[in-house]
């Protein structure tokens, strides 16, 4: 998928993420009414199709902090699931053994390791015996330049929600992690569809990262070159049993 022009940059994604739903949706045996949660819900990007794909088939709950950028995103998933839990994945207001499904999507990716095993441990917890655990994040393994430049301008973010010690947590760190929590039936599927922007609008998204201007003046010229790709997802699925 090739974005050239900023019209081009809204339905590009949401076809990426309509397809990337459909991918994790695939993994998952979703039969009866299950009660899904998805954590990190951040802007509703995967939310909407998540939802199309799942109701009215089960309960549908959105949890998330809605710190910073994403507190405008409220308002509007307000209208659209079942249930809206502001809190921390940390630290979950979720009874133990109550949900079938947990769907998350770049979100590990914003907390530290440490901070990361919590998340886990409360995923966990939280599931019922059976229940099953997808998370999407863009690999930390750059293909070629134009992917290198989006973790590298990850690092040169002016407004983390989190202190950053990572791009995304690798998929065989991950699944390590998910192994020691006590999750079994581990596997990790790659959503090979890629997102590339060139010309101007590279850098109309890069800026829109709120990215500091000392990126710009040491990976302009390669970014002029280049452009920007994100990364494969990597996506790691599991169950509690």
């Amino acid at each position: 998928m090739i974005i050239r022009r900023r019209e081009d940059i809204e339905p590009t994604f949401e076809k990426y993420y309509s397809r990337l739903a459909q991918f994790m949706v695939n993994l998952v045996d979703n039969q009866g009414t299950p009660v899904i949660l998805e954590a990190g819900c951040g802007s509703g990007a995967l939310t909407v199709p998540l939802l199309s794909l799942l109701k009215p088939y089960s309960v549908y709950i959105c949890y998330d902090l809605y710190a910073g950028v994403y507190e405008k995103s409220l308002q509007t998933l307000k209208k659209r699931a079942d249930c809206i839990v502001v809190g921390d994945v940390r630290n979950m207001s979720i009874h133990s053994n109550t949900v079938d499904a947990i769907f998350s999507n770049e979100l590990l990716c914003e907390l530290t390791r440490s901070d990361t095993k919590k998340a886990v441990t409360e995923f966990y917890r939280i599931l019922k015996w059976g229940g099953t655990f997808i998370h999407g994040v863009l690999s930390p393994y750059p293909e070629n330049r134009a992917q290198e430049l989006v973790i590298l301008a990850d690092k040169y973010s002016a407004e983390p929600v989190f202190p950053k010690e990572w791009f995304s947590p690798p998929a065989d760190e991950l699944a390590g992690m998910l192994h020691q929590t006590g999750f079994s039936t581990i596997g990790v599927s790659y959503f090979e569809e890629f997102i590339t922007f060139e010309g101007e609008v590279a850098f109309e998204q890069v800026q829109s990262w709120v990215t500091k201007p000392e990126f710009f003046e040491k990976y302009g010229d390669d970014l002029k070159e280049h452009g920007l790709e994100y990364p494969m997802e990597q996506v790691v699925y599991c169950q509690k049993s």
